[in-house]
């Protein structure tokens, strides 16, 4: 089973989302460091599911890293560094056989790979990634990701290091990703690939997991806004807004 994980939100500066956010009604917190990357982030948690606000400190290190293929550093480089959300990873357990059971469907597979971060009291975080793709693919597949530790004692000591903690804005969790596409068809083949539950309409797919919801709108109008995730919802907030950070939009609804 596939849960949703985390957006991934390039931002010039990181560390101007704490109160950005806090504006907000948002609780934020310093992230750390990817030495490996080049990369820093602030991280705002809704249970285990969060948003990543991530730029650069180390060019070189970036650039090296965005050689990779089908990698978040890849996807940001080739969309001009534009800021905003670049993508979506998905959580597993089975990191080792997804690789093996992915590329028996045809995807191009990179990794498992572990990797680690280095919190602001400099202690160490890792975690596996799995990157897929496909040749000629417009819309960038999600990543794959496995922790070190299980979710119930990762999510205790995220609580305990203040990591987790109360939003002002209400009982917060982020229900639902949305996708601008011109063919509906990739919604279906990623259902397809990670077994997701499918609600179809007109104009929109659905694909449902456990944890959150991923829509996909059709879009044949404006090219620039084709194949990339447009808005990130998160319900449970006291009252209804919508808020721009960056080249991301957030919408904020009342109730579940």
């Amino acid at each position: 089973m596939y849960l949703f994980d985390h957006i991934v939100h390039f931002v010039e500066k990181p560390e101007n989302l704490l109160n950005r956010t806090k504006e907000m009604g948002l609780y934020t917190v310093d992230g750390g460091k990817h030495e490996m990357w080049g990369t820093y982030n602030t991280l705002c948690y809704f249970g285990l599911s969060y948003i990543e606000f991530i730029g650069i400190f180390h060019n070189e290190l970036f650039e090296r890293a965005a050689k990779k293929p089908y990698t978040l550093h890849e996807s940001y480089e080739k969309h001009n560094r534009r800021n905003g959300f670049t993508r979506m990873a998905l959580r597993t357990n089975s990191i080792e056989e997804d690789a093996h059971r992915l590329r028996q469907l045809g995807l191009v597979v990179y990794g498992p790979e572990t990797f680690s971060r280095t919190r602001p009291d400099g202690s160490i975080l890792t975690w596996k990634l799995l990157h897929i793709g496909e040749e000629e693919t417009k819309l960038d597949w999600p990543f794959l990701i496995q922790w070190e530790e299980r979710d119930e004692i990762r999510f205790d000591e995220l609580v305990k290091r203040g990591t987790i903690g109360s939003h002002p804005l209400g009982n917060l969790r982020i229900s639902e990703v949305v996708y601008q596409v011109d063919d509906l068809h990739v919604a279906q083949k990623w259902a397809d690939v990670f077994g997701f539950t499918v609600e179809k309409n007109h104009s929109t797919i659905t694909l449902k997991t456990a944890n959150c919801n991923f829509t996909f709108y059709k879009n044949l109008q404006e090219e620039e806004e084709q194949n990339k995730i447009v808005q990130v919802v998160i319900s449970g907030a006291n009252k209804e807004k919508q808020e721009e950070i960056e080249g991301g939009l957030y919408q904020f609804t009342v109730g579940e």
